[in-house]
C-alpha cells in the first residue's frame, strides 16, 4: 500500500509542471490574442492593461504574473512572431532581408497603424529597440564584423532606417510590393553594412 502512494504522489509530481506549462501557455495566448484584437480596433497609446485583462478573462494580477507591462507584452509578441521575419544574408556584400517583415507590415498595416500613428504611445519607442536588438544580433552572426562603436552605430542606422520606411509605407499608403520596399531598404542600409566591414577588417 505505501509503495503505491508512493507510486501515485510521484506520478502526480512528475504531471503537475506540463500542466501548469500548458495553463500558463493557454493564459499567454488569450491574453496576446485580445491584445492583437483591440489594435485592431485602436492605438496603441489608447489601450489599457485591464482592458487586455478584461478581454482575455483573467485579472490583472494574472496579466502582471506574465508580463511586467503592455510594452513588455509588446516586446514578447514582437521577439517570437517578427523578429524572426528579418534575416541576414551572409555574403562579400551583406544586407539585411526584411521582405517577410515588410509582407507581414503589408498585410496587416491597420495594426501597424495602430502601433506607429500618433497615438502610438511608447510603441514605436519599443519597436525601435526591438529592430535594434534584431539587427545586433544579425551583425553578430557575421565573423568579419566585431562589436564596438561602428557596429553600435551601423546597428542603429539600420534600425532606424527600416522603421522609417515602414512609417513613410503606412503613411503615403503606396502601393509598392515587399520586394520593392526590400529593394529600397537594401539600398540605404547596404553601404553602411560594407563599409562596416571593411573597416572591422582594416
Amino acid at each position: 500500500m505505501p509503495v503505491t502512494k508512493q507510486k501515485s504522489a510521484n506520478v502526480s509530481q512528475r504531471g503537475a509542471p506540463n500542466h501548469k506549462d500548458e495553463r500558463v501557455r493557454r493564459t499567454r495566448k488569450r491574453i496576446d490574442a485580445a491584445f492583437v484584437d483591440l489594435l485592431h480596433r485602436r492605438a496603441y497609446g489608447n489601450i489599457r492593461v485591464s482592458e487586455i485583462a478584461r478581454k482575455a478573462g483573467v485579472g490583472r494580477p494574472t496579466f502582471y504574473a506574465h508580463y511586467a507591462t503592455k510594452d513588455d507584452l509588446l516586446r514578447s509578441q514582437f521577439e517570437r512572431i517578427i523578429a524572426p521575419l528579418i534575416r541576414g544574408i551572409a555574403s562579400d556584400s551583406p544586407t539585411i532581408d526584411a521582405t517577410d517583415f515588410l509582407a507581414h507590415v503589408g498585410g496587416s498595416q491597420h495594426f501597424y497603424r495602430a502601433l506607429m500613428g500618433p497615438d502610438g504611445g511608447t510603441a514605436p519607442r519599443v519597436l525601435r529597440d526591438c529592430l535594434q536588438t534584431r539587427v545586433r544580433e544579425l551583425l553578430a552572426m557575421d565573423s568579419a564584423v566585431e562589436s564596438g562603436l561602428a557596429q553600435s552605430a551601423t546597428t542603429r542606422f539600420v534600425a532606424a532606417s527600416l522603421l522609417a520606411l515602414v512609417e513613410c509605407w503606412i503613411e503615403q499608403r503606396t502601393r509598392e510590393t515587399p520586394q520593392q520596399v526590400q529593394a529600397i531598404f537594401s539600398g540605404l542600409v547596404s553601404p553602411g553594412l560594407r563599409q562596416l566591414r571593411r573597416a572591422q577588417a582594416v
